[in-house]
């Protein structure tokens, strides 16, 4: 691993620490689109491009809200479906619908 990669993972690592983020990542693209679509039924409002799974657009992210909660959904065609927000919340996704929260990307 290279100086900068091994930079770049820590400072990440240090970022996620500092501001008490949590991240499930690799949801499948049916998976993430329901747990967006049950998320907007249960009052969270939507913010930035959501966007379904179309051949023109490889990545793209958006906002979840509610209250003073954020919740960042991030697709990307390579590595798939991600949700990265305060531990509280991703936590409680991730127990709802079968996923690991990490304290870090991986």
């Amino acid at each position: 691993m290279s100086f900068f990669t091994l930079l770049r993972k820590k400072l990440t690592e240090f970022k996620y620490h500092y501001y008490g983020l949590f991240i499930i990542q690799e949801v499948r693209a049916d998976r993430f689109h329901s747990i967006i679509l049950q998320y907007i039924e249960r009052g969270w409002e939507l913010s930035g491009d959501y966007n379904e799974i179309e051949d023109a657009i490889s990545q793209w992210s958006c906002k979840l809200r509610k209250g003073t909660s954020t919740l960042v959904c991030e697709w990307d065609e390579n590595i798939q479906g991600s949700f990265i927000g305060p531990e509280r919340i991703v936590c409680g996704l991730g127990q709802e619908f079968c996923f690991t929260a990490n304290n870090a990307p991986q």
